[in-house]
């Protein structure tokens, strides 16, 4: 994390000395809880790496699952907003591989964000944790998306009717979590490929069979034939 100027708070209007200080110390937040982990990440480090006084996180935050709560929810709010913005007006298979290559650019580009996002989600399965995580609200509003981009295929008749719209969902937001964790958990898995078969899986499942295709599905071809013989 870059060193901040020695006075930060004497700079910019109120609004910008809030948004610049709010900006800061979730920044150092995050590098905090890549490092340290959950204990390590205390409000008094938080503002120190911050350049600011543990009385301003704790007045911001309140306590560090305040500081949690507003570190995932910008973390998350990034995330959703790359892929809404990724998929713009595409539907059906076309939406999700755009949202699948959103997801992984988002990977390379703030790798730390993503590391943290996912110690927080884990946290707050724990029911002992003092801190409980919103990724039930995350996941809902991806599965959401996912299956109204399917259903507006449908419509246009680029995804077969007969797919269900909330089940393709919910096997999305569950590939999607399972090749991250793998990934953080072991950075040697080969993220790309990854996502690259799920992309070539999900043309597989969704994509509307042309009459050629049906065809090839219940008829072998001339030269299968002629291999049996």
């Amino acid at each position: 994390m870059t060193q901040p100027p020695a006075s930060p708070l004497r700079k910019g209007t109120r609004a910008e000395r809030a948004a610049l200080s709010d900006r800061r110390l979730t920044e150092a937040a995050i590098e905090l809880l890549v490092k340290r982990g959950i204990q390590g990440t205390t409000l008094q480090a938080v503002g120190h790496l911050a350049g600011y006084s543990r009385g301003l996180a704790t007045h911001r935050f309140g306590s560090k699952a305040g500081l949690f709560g507003n570190l995932l929810k910008v973390a998350s709010t990034d995330w959703l907003e790359r892929v809404q913005k990724a998929v713009g007006t595409k539907v059906g298979a076309e939406a999700l591989c755009a949202a699948t290559d959103a997801a992984e650019q988002f990977i390379k580009d703030r790798p730390d964000e993503v590391r943290a996002m996912y110690i927080l989600w884990f946290l707050g399965i724990d029911p002992r944790a003092g801190y409980h995580s919103n990724i039930g609200n995350v996941h809902r509003a991806q599965r959401r998306d996912v299956a109204e981009w399917i259903r507006a295929g449908q419509r246009a008749g680029r995804v077969d009717s007969a797919v269900d719209p909330i089940r393709v969902a919910e096997q999305y937001a569950a590939s999607m979590a399972g090749i991250v964790y793998q990934w953080l958990a072991n950075p040697q898995m080969p993220l790309h490929a990854m996502f690259t078969q799920l992309k070539a899986d999900l043309h597989a499942r969704l994509e509307r069979p042309g009459p050629t295709q049906g065809a090839q599905r219940t008829r072998p071809t001339p030269k299968a034939v002629s291999s049996r013989r």
